[in-house]
């Protein structure tokens, strides 16, 4: 995923026609999509459950986010925005085999997890104000929750949701077919920082997400 992510994101690079580069972007752009998200796995973002449980690693979701350009050099545009991202997914428990005399039943427990991004970020952008490709990084918070339900004599377990430190870049674009109104597309990846443990948080490893949104974008 990972890989074919940054083979898209190159490619959007270059997707802009250099012929329209002297035409300004407009000052501002802003994204409503939906997206595929990356979930944390990693130990300590998510309960502990048994080797071989199933963990959500992916969801459907929503993103969005603001953009203003107000700075020209040269071919490059310097934008500055935050954009959110956010999904849920619950894993599917492994089941057994069923029998003659007995149906199939769930062998592992079910786990969820949630996350929220707020991502504020600086672009470099090349292109037209009907059409311009960008790089971006920044730094935010994130925010993770993840449970799992009874199984069998293991109690229900949840990671309380917490705010964390989250470096993020990637690129996209945006194409417009009427003057206001345009498609974008932006792949983002996301690092989540280790932490250590409290009382009330388990200690968690640094995780690298990536998440891909399509969407609308008005400019």
């Amino acid at each position: 995923m990972r890989r074919v992510a940054w083979i898209f994101l190159c490619a959007l690079l270059v997707s802009v026609p250099a012929s329209a580069q002297t035409e300004l972007l407009p000052w501002f752009a802003v994204d409503a999509q939906g997206s595929w998200v990356s979930l944390p796995t990693a130990e300590g973002w998510v309960p502990v459950v048994p080797a071989g449980t199933p963990l959500p690693g992916r969801a459907f979701g929503l993103a969005g986010g603001a953009t203003v350009y107000p700075l020209k050099t040269g071919m490059v545009t310097w934008g500055f925005g935050v954009s959110m991202h956010s999904g849920k997914g619950t894993s599917n428990p492994l089941m057994s085999a069923p029998t003659a005399t007995a149906p199939s039943v769930p062998t592992t427990t079910t786990v969820t997890t949630q996350i929220t991004s707020m991502l504020p970020q600086v672009s470099i952008n090349f292109g037209h104000k009907l059409g311009w490709s960008y790089l971006s990084a920044g730094y935010g918070k994130s925010k993770v929750a993840s449970s799992s339900e009874a199984f069998g004599t293991t109690p229900a377990q949840t990671v309380p949701d917490s705010w964390n430190s989250a470096i993020n870049f990637g690129g996209g674009a945006r194409w417009f077919m009427k003057p206001h109104l345009g498609a974008s597309f932006d792949v983002r990846f996301t690092k989540l920082g280790s932490r250590g443990a409290t009382d009330i948080l388990p200690a968690a490893k640094r995780t690298q997400m990536v998440t891909i949104s399509v969407g609308i974008s008005i400019q």
